[in-house]
């Protein structure tokens, strides 16, 4: 059996694949399997601490 698929189309053109990571970041494990609660929470409190050294910064 033939599966047909249909190519989404953006703005007229064929829309790219996604770009995105499949490896976790924090913990270097599969993205796709998982709770990614400690990572998530863990990637917040850096981008909050990169926040506050460049507002020190300025």
């Amino acid at each position: 059996m033939t599966t047909l698929r249909r190519t989404v189309r953006l703005r007229g053109a064929p829309m790219r694949s996604l770009d995105l990571q499949t490896v976790c970041d924090q913990c270097n494990k599969l993205r796709a399997h998982g709770n990614r609660t400690k990572c998530s929470k863990l990637r917040q409190a850096e981008s909050v601490e990169r926040r506050a050294r460049e507002k020190n910064h300025e």
